[in-house]
């Protein structure tokens, strides 16, 4: 075919691509299909490779699940590609790893078990929400110790109103994920019960006095000297040190670590757990029930967009579908 891979200078992964993309030109696919699949490919491990410095003897072996999740939720927050075309690089993906596998029994196929939540086009269903009930027993289980170990217990304290906050963010204000690593202290203003937010364009959120108090309880419970500085580019929401039970600080940039969105996902997911609630709920399904809640309030669609941060009223037809069906009420579990 002489096919050409450009953006990668990984002599393995190069190999490996061009003898997939040979093995589905002997399966009889057409060309542009082998086109189309080598190139999500590539843009793939390009960006891996491009994450990573370091790699081991075994290539596929340096890339973990949590690096593939990140390279979903880049597709997802800054390309803003559509389920349908998610689900195709995820397909791939998975095809390719598959023809991996049985050529190298010692390679293991990530994708399966990547934590994704990718319907294309797909009508939404209740199970696309957080029940009434699930939020309650959620953010019950957010104030509690149960199921938690002698270590975690020890960090408790720090993560009580940093994690509750970030919920009560996606899930009553529409933040997204990006949103919420995003947030910079001088979008935060406490004396005015405020927060900027920069995504599609820019909007301003007011929050009720008891989530201002959440999030002030957060910011103040952090130790003094890693703490945020009021008023700068510093990063509201910081990374947590387990082992030395204490916020992280980057002594290069002289600042806080911010939070990443794999952090902020795999919290959510370690809370649903410990809620005992049903698998696979995550940042979209609080940010679905935010949606869903505007059209339940009878909001403007033109108030609906700016509230969620959206540019097109396309992409509030499905909320209101579902909502039209007669399913819209989350009031049950």
């Amino acid at each position: 075919m002489g096919m050409q891979i450009k953006k990668i200078t990984n002599d393995a992964i190069i190999q490996d691509i061009l003898k997939y993309s040979a093995f589905l030109t002997e399966k009889g696919r057409k060309a542009s299909t082998i086109k189309r699949y080598c190139y999500d490919l590539e843009d793939c491990f390009h960006y891996l490779t491009t994450e990573k410095k370091d790699f081991s003897s075994n290539v596929w072996a340096t890339f973990t699940s949590d690096d593939y999740e990140r390279f979903f939720l880049m597709l997802t927050e800054e390309r803003n590609y559509s389920d349908k075309t998610l689900h195709r690089i995820y397909v791939a993906l998975n095809k390719f790893f598959a023809f991996l596998v049985e050529n190298d029994k010692s390679i293991e196929n990530p994708i399966p078990i990547l934590h994704l939540n990718i319907h294309p086009d797909r009508s939404l269903t209740k199970d696309d929400f957080i029940s009434l009930k699930e939020q309650e027993r959620l953010f019950l289980i957010l104030k509690s110790s149960e199921g938690l170990s002698e270590k975690q217990l020890q960090a408790r304290s720090f993560l009580y109103d940093r994690n509750t906050s970030i919920v009560k963010l996606m899930l009553t204000y529409g933040l997204t994920l990006k949103e919420i690593v995003s947030l910079r202290m001088n979008d935060i203003h406490f004396e005015q019960n405020i927060i900027d937010i920069h995504g599609t364009g820019k909007r301003v959120i007011s929050l009720s006095p008891e989530d201002k108090q959440i999030l002030y309880a957060y910011y103040k419970i952090i130790p003094e000297p890693v703490r945020p500085a009021y008023h700068s580019e510093d990063p509201f929401f910081v990374a947590f040190d387990f082992n030395r039970n204490t916020y992280r600080w980057v002594y290069e940039t002289d600042s806080p670590k911010a939070l990443t969105e794999i952090a902020v996902q795999k919290m959510i997911r370690l809370e649903v757990a410990r809620a005992g609630l049903r698998k696979g709920i995550c940042a979209q399904h609080f940010r679905n029930t935010f949606i869903l809640h505007l059209i339940q309030q009878q909001c403007s669609e033109e108030i609906m967009m700016q509230r969620a941060g959206l540019t097109s009223k396309i992409s509030l037809k499905r909320y209101f579908e579902f909502a039209e069906r007669g399913k819209g009420s989350l009031t049950g579990g």
